[in-house]
Formats: C-alpha cells, sequence, structure tokens
C-alpha cells in the first residue's frame, strides 16, 4: 500500500470539502455525481480511505458485490483505524456467506469502538443470521444495560429470542418497546405475527389494524388480514387494495408485498389474468434484488449426489438414537401439516424449522460435499445435534426419556445422507404433493428467506424442482430399505385418518385420537401455513394452478412428464 501524500493545509480543505459534497450527494441518491468527486478525491490524494469507502457502498448498492468487497477491503488497508470501514466490510462479507470473515471484522469494529451501538446491533445481527442466540444475546444483554430504552435494541433482542423460539421472551420484548414508543408501526405489525403464529387469532387481528392505522399503506399488516379472512367488504377492500398498490413506488419491496396480497385478492374473485401479472411483477420486483446462483446450486446437489453412494452411506455413527424425525420435502408442500399432525400426540415436541442439524455440522467442521467423515465424526455430529435439539427440554421431558422431536428445517432435503449417517436411527418423512400445485404456491406466495431465491421465475423454479426430484430419487435408491418414509399431500386431506395411522407407525408412535385433531395443538407455527394447520385438513387448495395453466407455460415445458407425475 502507497504511503498517503502528505499534502498541504489548503489541499486538506479542498479534500475535506470534495468529501462532504460526495456523501452529500450520496445521500440525496446521486450515485454518479458522489463517484466523480471521490475520482477528484483521489487525485489529490491516491489511496485515499474515505473515497475508496465512498466508492465501496456505491458499488454495493449498484449489486456489485464483487467490486464493492474489493473496495472495502482496500478502505480497511487504507485507514485500519476507522471502525465505520470494518463495518462496512463485515456487512459485505456477510452477505457473500464468508461468516467467519464477517464476524471477524465486526470484532475489529467493536474493539476500535467497544460502546458504539451501530456495531453492537450489526454484529448481534449477523450472530443472529448465523443462529448464535446466546452470543447474540449476551451482545445485546451488555448493549440494553447502557440503552435501555433504545427501540432498535429492543428490536433486535425481540428478534433474538423469537429466532431462537423463545416466544414468551420476545413477547416481553415488544411489550417493552410499545411501552416505550405506542406507535412503533414494526413493533405492532411484529406482535400481529408472533400472536397469530401462537394461535392467538383475536389479539392478532388487533395488533394487525392497529399497525393498519399507523401506517394504513402497510402492505404486509394489509397482506396478514388477507390471510385469516377478517376482511368484510369485499369490493371495498378491494378497490383499497388497488389504491395501496398503484401508490406504491415502483420496483419498492413494498411493491412487491403489496404485488402478492393484491394477487390473491383477484384470484379469489376469479381474475385470474389480473391475479397473475400481480404475482408476477412482484416476482420481478423480488428476482432484481436477489442472488441466487442456479448453476452453483445445482452443482452443489450434484456433488452431494456423488458425495452419498450406498456404500458412503453405510458408514454411520452406530448410534441408536430414535427421538429426531426429520420432515423433508419442498416448500409447500404440506410438511407443516405433517408437523402440526405429529406435535398432537403427547410424545412429541416441534422443533420447526430449527436448523440444527445443518449447525452441528458446522460446529463439527463438515463439509457434505467434499468431506469423508468417519463413524467417529458422524457420531460427534450427531451428538452436538441432539444436544441442540433436547436442549429446551423442560423438566417433564428430560433427555433420553423416549421423547421424539420434530425437526422440519429446509435445509435438511440436501442433507438426508448425512442425517442417515448421523443418526442412523431417526425417521426421516418425505411430504410430497403434485409438482404443479407446489410449484405454484412457492411462485405465488411471498415467502421470506434467500433460500427460496429460485422461487421468483417460472423456469429456474422448474430446474430447481427437477433437480429436486432427482435429488429425492437418488436417495430412494442409495438409504437402506425403511429410511425413507413417503406421505402424499392429497392422499393425506382425502383420507386423513388412514394416512395418520399410517405416519404414526412409520414413526413407531402409538394411535392417539387427538393427531386428527391437530388444528387444536397450542405450539407455535413459524411457517408460511400458520393459519392453513390452524384449520380441519380441507382439499381447497388441490388443482388450484389450473386457473393459471396457460401463464405456467414454461413451468410446464421445463417439467415435462415430471408435472403430471401418475396417480397412485
Amino acid at each position: 500500500m502507497r504511503r498517503p501524500v502528505k499534502l498541504s493545509n489548503s489541499k486538506k480543505r479542498q479534500l475535506n470539502s470534495l468529501l462532504d459534497q460526495a456523501v452529500q450527494s450520496l445521500n440525496q441518491g446521486r450515485a454518479e455525481v458522489a463517484a466523480q468527486l471521490c475520482q477528484r478525491m483521489e487525485s489529490i490524494q491516491p489511496g485515499f480511505g474515505d473515497a475508496i469507502n465512498i466508492r465501496g457502498i456505491i458499488a454495493s448498492q449498484q449489486g456489485d458485490s464483487d467490486a464493492a468487497l474489493g473496495l472495502f477491503q482496500q478502505a480497511v488497508a487504507a485507514a485500519p483505524r476507522r471502525y465505520e470501514f470494518h463495518l462496512n466490510l463485515a456487512g459485505m462479507l456477510l452477505q457473500g456467506d464468508r461468516h467467519a470473515q464477517a464476524l471477524q471484522s465486526y470484532r475489529q469494529a467493536l474493539k476500535l469502538k467497544p460502546h458504539e451501538l451501530q456495531i453492537q446491533l450489526a454484529y448481534a445481527g449477523a450472530l443472529i443470521a448465523m443462529r448464535q442466540f446466546d452470543q447474540a444475546g449476551e451482545l445485546l444483554m451488555t448493549a440494553y444495560k447502557r440503552h435501555p430504552r433504545n427501540t432498535e435494541l429492543l428490536m433486535k433482542l425481540f428478534r433474538a429470542c423469537y429466532e431462537r423460539g423463545d416466544t414468551a421472551q420476545a413477547e416481553g420484548w415488544l411489550q417493552e418497546l410499545i411501552g416505550l414508543n405506542p406507535d412503533h408501526v414494526d413493533a405492532h405489525y411484529c406482535y400481529a405475527l408472533l400472536l397469530l403464529q401462537d394461535g392467538r387469532r383475536q389479539q392478532g387481528e388487533q395488533e394487525i389494524r392497529t399497525t393498519l392505522r399507523l401506517d394504513p399503506d402497510h402492505a404486509d399488516a394489509e397482506g396478514l388480514l388477507f390471510e385469516i379472512g377478517a376482511r368484510r367488504e369485499r369490493d371495498a377492500d378491494v378497490e383499497q387494495l388497488a389504491a395501496m398498490f398503484e401508490r406504491a413506488p415502483a420496483d419498492s419491496p413494498q411493491r412487491a408485498r403489496l404485488g402478492f396480497v393484491y394477487g390473491k385478492a383477484l384470484g379469489d374473485l376469479g381474475e385470474y389474468d389480473a391475479a397473475f401479472r400481480c404475482y408476477a411483477e412482484g416476482n420481478a420486483i423480488r428476482s432484481r434484488a436477489a442472488c441466487y446462483d442456479q448453476a452453483r446450486e445445482l452443482s452443489r446437489l450434484q456433488q452431494i449426489m456423488q458425495r452419498f453412494t450406498p456404500a458412503a452411506m453405510e458408514e454411520t455413527s452406530g448410534l441408536s438414537d430414535a427421538s429426531p424425525i426429520f420432515i423433508v420435502g419442498m416448500p409447500r408442500c404440506g410438511s407443516t401439516l405433517v408437523e402440526q399432525i405429529l406435535v398432537s400426540h403427547p410424545d412429541v415436541t416441534p422443533r420447526g424449522e430449527c436448523g440444527f442439524f445443518e449447525d452441528a455440522m458446522r460446529q463439527c467442521d463438515a463439509d457434505i460435499t467434499s468431506t469423508e467423515l468417519t463413524p467417529q465424526q458422524w457420531q460427534a455430529v450427531a451428538q452436538q445435534y441432539l444436544q441442540l435439539l433436547q436442549a429446551d427440554a423442560g423438566e417433564d421431558e428430560p433427555s433420553g426419556s423416549g421423547r421424539r422431536y420434530t425437526d422440519k428445517s429446509l435445509s435438511n432435503i440436501s442433507m438426508i445422507g448425512a442425517i442417515h449417517c448421523a443418526l442412523p436411527e431417526a425417521r426421516i418423512i418425505h411430504v410430497r404433493r403434485h409438482p404443479m400445485d407446489t410449484c405454484w404456491s412457492i411462485f405465488h406466495n411471498h415467502l421470506q428467506g434467500s433460500h427460496f431465491d429460485y422461487g421468483h421465475d417460472l423456469e429456474t423454479l422448474g430446474y430447481y424442482y427437477r433437480a429436486y426430484l432427482q435429488l429425492m430419487q437418488h436417495w430412494r435408491a442409495s438409504l437402506p430399505a425403511g429410511a425413507l418414509f413417503e406421505i402424499d399431500y392429497e392422499e393425506l386431506v382425502a383420507d386423513q385418518q388412514t394416512q395418520t395411522r399410517r405416519l404414526l407407525e412409520a414413526c413407531g408412535l402409538a394411535w392417539h385420537e387427538q393427531c386428527l385433531r391437530f388444528y387444536e395443538a397450542a405450539n407455535a407455527v413459524r411457517t408460511a401455513s400458520f393459519m392453513q394447520v390452524r384449520k380441519p385438513v380441507s382439499s381447497g387448495s388441490v388443482g388450484v394452478w389450473k386457473h393459471y395453466e396457460r401463464q405456467l407455460q414454461p413451468l410446464l415445458r421445463i417439467l415435462g412428464d415430471a408435472a403430471h407425475p401418475p396417480v397412485s
């Protein structure tokens, strides 16, 4: 790195003036002007950290992640004691899934500015995203002692508890926040969602309406109101949605969200062409903001299939623990319904989309695409997973007591081979649904999380679904007989009792009548299906895709014969 040029006072004043102008231009959204000012600054002082940092911000805003990362690294090298440069670099590293390096940059920023709340919040957010909830909680509680009335901090404390599954503590933080600021829109919305997921519909609806009173254009709250069926005057409601949709800024997240809500309302009215246009626009907006790499993901799935041959899956941990019940399948396949049926059984505790197996693999430095693990290493993964799975067991469900736990994490579909190697006695339940209903449900629902990014485009969705079918066929052919149990959503809703008996038998559970009344279960449900599973089974969602058959031709062409599986 070249040494900074020693400047005269006049040059320093000129440099500072240009920097102020560049920051102002950046804040005003005039990136081109800011970039030109950065060039002028660097002509005065080559390697000027602030100019490089601003160019990194511009690259990040324009979606050029590689350029932004390189520029932030240069800025840190030029001015290693500027905590904000480390913070920007950490955020970009986290976005690129370079988690260990991101945490290192956050720690360096915090070392330079130990009590800076901005760093503490960003660092805690990264820890939450990486499911390191205990560390995030410790950091946030340290900040809370100094800033007990900071609403952004209270929201982060809520998020840490919510993601960990601690509903009671999460609710407590929201109540504290609302007590400090009764008009905090996001707090009311999050509280509404938490209450609805916990089965408290009436209170949840009240919080939705409070959210909409504070922000009449709140797209997510409007969507929840339609989701729970709380709208009463159909024509007026649809007109209101249409006006909200038109007011939303073009290409904005708000317009994307409203596209899904308005599309659902139009679809319910039978206006399928108009509904599809709304869904397509919402997905197009989300696709432009996504970072999905189709080639990399499909290659990763191929590597997994090459790695887990039938011979490789004979090298297991040898553990006989059968407490986990893994529920796998595509999003929107009916896995939440299957989990609710199982957790209605008195011997089963839900863990939902906990991500614990992926966490255990990471903590044991196990890479399923490149590393051959020994039985001892698989045993370490299994023990780490079981520790995470049973960590919240109460006094009435001690570890090793015969208690069963459901795990329906989305990442498990690609980890079935690893799951079997670590826990050869665990039950793996594959939930299948008609391919077109599954894909249509993914496309027209506003699913949260980057792991759904393949679903914003019909062709990309089709190629991913084909890869999923190939992956599941690989597991069927490679796993020992009896290791995988498959259940069809359509058969479950058509004959609930027969299929529930099959399901319980496959899991080694005795028959229990309450499993037929799964909608009465008191557990919180954190998936997009949280309202559907509060009602008895219905075949109303079977075959809905046919209303949009003309628009779904790109998907049908890619799926080919797989779009219409034979009736079993």
